[in-house]
């Protein structure tokens, strides 16, 4: 994939489930950090250098990677220590991990289309039939005058 394809994957994604600001950084961060080194992954981020780019505590970047990982679109481990930093790897979504980011709208597809009967509310016929069954009461000055 490409950056643009990640990024597209990301805002699809973002289109069913809200991501709150820190998470749409983290990504873009870590999309950006994988196009610098040429798409090898897993790519070695070092939790520090994220809060210092990002300008978040590190609590918030933690949660944040829990949060991208918990919705398929990253994978990450843990860094052992400052030489040893923590590892990121994009994933790639397919028609399996996007089952609980979309909706059947089978059953929900046969109720909205379906075929219009005679006594359909739409039907033309129908409309006029209402308007004609509707009884017309004419009012005089005359009715009105008398309750004042």
């Amino acid at each position: 994939m490409t950056y643009i394809d990640y990024m597209n994957q990301f805002w699809r994604v973002a289109s069913v489930c809200s991501f709150p600001a820190s998470e749409v950084a983290l990504y873009a961060l870590l999309v950006n950090e994988c196009n610098v080194r040429y798409w090898n992954m897993p790519v070695p981020c070092s939790t520090l250098y994220i809060c210092e780019t990002l300008r978040m505590s590190k609590q918030t970047v933690i949660n944040a990677r829990k949060h991208l990982a918990e919705k398929g679109l990253i994978k990450f481990s843990n860094g052992k220590s400052r030489f040893l930093p923590s590892e990121y790897f994009l994933l790639e979504l397919t028609a399996n991990m996007t089952h609980d980011l979309t909706l059947n709208n089978k059953d929900k597809d046969k109720e909205y289309f379906k075929p219009q009967t005679p006594n359909s509310y739409y039907d033309s016929s129908s409309i006029k039939n209402r308007r004609r069954a509707a009884e017309v009461h004419t009012a005089s000055a005359k009715d009105y005058e008398t309750t004042f």
